[in-house]
């Protein structure tokens, strides 16, 4: 063994170059793999810290309208969970309600923070689930009214490192809600993220009158999840399920509509789940992407090494010659040499580790991945343990073959005479194929991607995003000053429209089922969405109104009596004239109106989905009728269209003036723009991460093509030398040196073009609005491909090819 890496050793010195390309291709390659690995590993093992996870599910619904239309919502009835543990005690051991809070604000001494994923939740949560509890008592907590249980970081915001266990925190309606556990912060791995938890005991209980329990059946507001029995098979489910829905919603087969439910369980939920009305998700075919690209590019840096090392082999052919001659056995040469290939393979794991420790904690890095990624090796051994293994793996799959191979000469062959070894020769043109075929179709798919990605942004949505900002209003108070704050931003001329909205262009908009007249004049049900919004709010947004007409400030009857329909509406109901046609919302026919205009189509939601039904409600913003402790919780948001040369000092003035009129709430704007681009943040991310992955590819195959190349050239000195006496120029020989793996490259792009036209093909199929797939992009990735091995080969030949050809013919 000592003897071996002495060998190893000086052989990794005396061919410096050679060595040097192994180990800075299998480096990136190892690096990019750990990298990727760490992604996935996160991305496989969502939920998995909880100890009940293997009986924990969350119920899923779909409602089917009597069009034949249906909607999948994550979220359910509030009703479902306690009736559901009452029918089935033998079957459900309990059961976690999550509904979002109405206020995102809590208080603290003068302290005010906005807190996005704030729940308000069962006091079984902490049976269910599994936290670390730094503070408190998990048994009797949220079990009172008014009670609150925060994370890590938010006790830190309020209360810095102290227990703050019976401290107090405010919501928007001056509510103070007791302390009374602290959790650590949830770890990334998790699908339903929460910073704090208020009690749902106190005003949120369902009532125990079950008809008004059926009736609140049919209104999904909130997560359910299901911790079930150890005896319980969740195979019987869906029929208990079916049971329970003739038994208790019979409310819905009067608006002609259904219910089914099914389970889904808590580990598959964030790869698996496809319903609506959910939290972010992540992709299972982008972990597909992330895993194909580590394997090629990991393939790509062992091909590097075959190549070079079975290259190289015309330099190490007396040596084994002469090992042979002294009594080394095959199995001892082909140890020697795959002891050598584990050497290169562990000093590239090492360089490996350095790069993806200096990379990860860059703000760039996390960002491309959508979270933070760490390696940790001393505080995970287990971790280093699989790394140093899996380079040890590397280095003997790689080596394997060259292993082979170096060991099979025979010795008087190779001691007489300079042995020309040509047995590896269609091997080392085969794996530049496989190496080109990857990078070209990695290639494509980046440019195909980014032809989507560009199409979504500049496809005409029927609406202007440029240039509206979103204000958040917060409270009954101020959002019925909306006219009055309108005609006080209507003064600054940087403010070309203002107008309200419930709702943010591209989130989910909810589908319920109304009353609506058909062409023939009857009422029947239909199921559509609705957003509501207040004056001018078509305008301002640049919706194109194409009959009728829109809202008017000056008819009263306008309010809370009219609705404008999208295009889609119209063909739906077959309204030859949709003017005047009448619409109610709910089973009960509440507000009743008439359709006064039609609007142009557009796309309310993602790409990915195609244009539904919609009806525009005019909201009056009239909350005189509301109990006064649901005021502070409205929600409005303000759009504001804003001259773009005048963005930053308009932006000033309006961030001064909702000061004075809302000085307890610190200003919250985001762009409308910005909304819909995070509708595409996970496709971004892919390219981008692809798009570089690509580039990764190219150089370590272009690695492995230097050294490949100069050894060619070296062993093709004297006949370049006597081609140049001959008269054949510098560029000839260099092209004929490339021509055989030009040829190679233009093979290789045929199949990665196919593979590539699949692969995008499927991932065009989630978008409803979709570009076509360019031939030209297939034809861009493989002339960049062969442009860049061709410049490569030339830079390594370019030298012996330019040179004296007397001293190519004394080449020795």
């Amino acid at each position: 063994m000592k003897t071996y890496l002495k060998v190893a050793l000086r052989n990794l010195g005396r061919e410096k170059m050679y060595a040097l390309l192994n180990v800075a291709g299998l480096a990136l390659g190892i690096a990019c793999c750990l990298t990727l690995g760490l992604y996935l590993f996160g991305e496989l093992t969502y939920d998995l810290h909880h100890v009940n996870r293997d009986r924990i599910y969350r119920i899923a619904n779909r409602f089917t309208f009597g069009d034949g239309r249906s909607t999948d919502f994550a979220i359910t009835s509030p009703a479902l969970g306690p009736m559901l543990a009452e029918e089935y005690p033998d079957y459900i051991a309990s059961f976690v309600r999550f509904r979002k809070s109405q206020s995102a604000v809590l208080r603290h001494e003068g302290e005010v923070a906005y807190w996005d994923d704030m729940y308000v939740a069962d006091a079984s949560v902490f049976e269910v689930f599994t936290h670390k509890i730094l503070w408190g008592d998990r048994s009797t907590a949220l079990t009172e009214p008014n009670t609150i249980a925060i994370s890590r970081r938010v006790a830190r915001r309020y209360f810095g490192d102290q227990n703050p266990v019976g401290e107090s925190l405010a919501n928007d309606a001056g509510i103070q809600m007791q302390v009374v556990l602290v959790f650590d912060d949830l770890p990334e791995s998790t699908h339903l993220r929460y910073d704090a938890l208020i009690a749902y005991k106190g005003g949120l209980e369902i009532p125990a009158d079950i008809t008004t329990r059926r009736a609140l059946l049919g209104d999904p507001n909130g997560f359910t999840y299901l911790l079930l029995k150890k005896s319980a098979d969740a195979a019987r489910f869906p029929g208990m399920l079916k049971t329970f829905a003739d038994k208790n919603m019979g409310i819905l087969a009067s608006v002609n509509a259904k219910w089914n439910g099914w389970l889904e369980p808590l580990a598959g939920i964030h790869l698996n789940s496809t319903v609506g009305y959910d939290r972010p998700r992540g992709n299972r075919f982008y972990l597909y992407a992330f895993a194909s690209v580590a394997v090629f590019i990991l393939a790509i840096a062992c091909i590097n090494y075959v190549n070079l090392a079975t290259a190289r082999a015309a330099q190490r052919t007396r040596a084994v010659g002469l090992r042979k001659i002294l009594g080394a056995g095959r199995m001892s040469l082909i140890a020697q040499h795959l002891g050598e290939a584990a050497l290169f393979s562990l000093l590239a794991t090492v360089l490996g580790v350095i790069i993806v420790e200096v990379l990860l904690p860059l703000p760039g890095v996390t960002a491309l991945f959508g979270k933070p990624l760490t390696l940790d090796l001393f505080g995970r051994p287990l971790l280093g343990l699989g790394v140093l293994g899996f380079g040890i793996l590397v280095g003997l799959v790689a080596g394997a073959y060259p292993a082979a191979y170096l060991s099979s000469f025979a010795p008087l062959a190779a001691l007489v005479g300079r042995y020309q070894p040509g047995g590896g020769l269609r091997l080392r043109e085969t794996l530049v194929f496989v190496q080109f075929a990857i990078s070209i179709g990695v290639i494509a798919c980046t440019l195909l991607m980014g032809q989507q990605l560009r199409f979504v942004a500049s496809k005409g949505l029927g609406f202007e995003k440029e240039n509206r900002v979103l204000f958040t209003m917060r409270g009954a108070d101020l959002i019925e000053r909306e006219e009055l704050i309108a005609t006080e931003l209507e003064k600054n001329p940087g403010v070309q429209g203002v107008a309200m909205s419930a709702s943010i262009m591209g989130q989910d908009v909810g589908i319920l089922t109304g009353k609506v007249e058909n062409e023939e004049g009857r009422i029947v049900d239909f199921g559509f969405s609705l957003t509501t919004v207040g004056d001018d709010y078509i305008p301002v947004m640049g919706i194109e109104i194409v009959k009728g007409r829109d809202f008017s400030r000056r008819l009263l009857t306008d309010v809370g009596a009219s609705y404008v329909v999208n295009e889609t509406f119209v063909r739906a109901m077959g309204w030859k004239d949709p003017i005047g046609k009448r619409i109610a919302l709910g089973a009960a026919g509440i507000v009743p109106g008439r359709v006064i205009g039609v609007a142009k189509d557009f796309n309310y939601k993602s790409l990915r989905t195609a244009i539904e039904p919609l009806a525009i409600f005019r909201d009056d913003a009239d909350f005189s009728q509301l109990p006064a402790v649901q005021r502070p919780f409205q929600v409005r948001q303000l759009v504001v269209k804003v001259a773009p040369q005048e963005m930053g000092a308009t932006l000033g003035q309006i961030q001064k003036l909702f000061a004075e009129l809302d000085p307890g709430h610190p200003l919250q704007y985001t762009f409308v723009d910005v909304e819909l681009d995070k509708l595409y943040t996970s496709e971004q991310r892919l390219m981008k991460l692809i798009g570089i992955f690509a580039a990764i590819c190219i150089f370590v195959a272009c690695l492995g093509l230097f050294g490949l190349a100069a050894s060619n050239t070296e062993q093709r000195t004297k006949e370049i030398g006597i081609r140049k006496v001959l008269g054949a120029s510098t560029l000839e020989i260099i092209l004929l040196l490339a021509r055989r793996v030009l040829v190679l490259i233009g093979a290789g792009a045929v199949v990665a073009s196919i593979a590539a036209w699949i692969a995008m093909h499927q991932w065009l199929a989630g978008f409803a609005y979709r570009s076509a797939l360019n031939p030209a992009y297939f034809v861009l990735a493989a002339l960049g491909a062969g442009a860049v091995a061709l410049l490569t080969m030339a830079l390594q030949s370019w030298r012996t090819a330019h040179g004296d050809p007397v001293e190519a013919l004394r080449y020795e």
